[in-house]
């Protein structure tokens, strides 16, 4: 009975691959010529970036065989492969120059060399926009504190994450992968304020005191502001820059 209760909590939602996530191609510095979608689902994101841009190529890579289906109506192209085994030049695919890595990076087993390889692929300059959870959330070292890591089907503990990243290992991520971050922005997550926000004699507190951030069981000091909107991060997002 535990086994089927684990894997009703982990199962993935029936909406997994149609989550679009249009408002990150709000990031993109500049009207890409060929964008590619790595891990584009149905292909929600990359249809709204071919109504965003209509004279955009754009390319999608997804595994799962019934979402690329679907993503083939949407798209100018869709590689069924998986993204760790990506030759774009073999599969022709060279005027690249923006990639989506919309909720991937933490999926995959080695994403340290996905990125460099990556970058070898694609136009000098590319423009780069990644989502990646956010493992310092506040929220999540609560539930660790109650010792708790509850992988479910989607979210900072989705059951398919292999790899777990907070603000300072996202940097280094991309820099020593051979890329520049020109830009960060957070996603917040209002568990986080819920979690801190309290009253004493019925005045409400500030969430955030002379740099000390209080849960309900995990106690942060020495933070600064920018520490404070971290542990309100579910999710970073990354503007980088393939070297040109």
């Amino acid at each position: 009975m535990e086994h089927i209760a684990h894997a009703e909590r982990t199962k993935k939602k029936p909406d997994y691959h149609d989550h679009t996530r249009a408002e990150l191609l709000t990031f993109f510095p500049q009207t890409p010529r060929a964008l590619l979608d790595v891990g584009c689902g149905a292909g929600g994101t990359a249809a709204a970036a071919k109504e965003r841009w209509p004279a955009c190529r754009t390319v999608g890579v997804e595994l799962d065989a019934e979402a690329a289906e679907r993503a083939r109506a949407r798209l100018d192209r869709v590689l069924e492969v998986n993204a760790e085994t990506l030759d774009l030049f073999a599969e022709g695919e060279r005027e690249i120059d923006a990639v989506l890595l919309a909720d991937v990076l933490e999926h995959l087993v080695d994403p340290w060399s996905f990125l460099r390889r990556l970058r070898a692929m694609v136009r000098p300059g590319a423009a780069i926009v990644a989502s990646i959870p956010n493992v310092a959330n506040l929220w999540l070292l609560e539930e660790i504190a109650a010792g708790r890591f509850t992988y479910t089907g989607g979210g900072l503990l989705d059951v398919t994450h292999l790899r777990f990243f907070t603000r300072a290992t996202i940097g280094t991520l991309f820099t020593e992968s051979g890329y520049t971050i020109e830009r960060w922005s957070r996603i917040t997550d209002g568990r986080v304020d819920d979690l801190t926000r309290r009253r004493i004699l019925g005045i409400m507190l500030p969430e955030y005191f002379f740099g000390r951030v209080a849960g309900r069981r995990v106690r942060v000091r020495g933070v600064d502001p920018e520490g404070y909107q971290d542990l309100r991060t579910i999710q970073f997002v990354v503007v980088a820059r393939a070297p040109g």
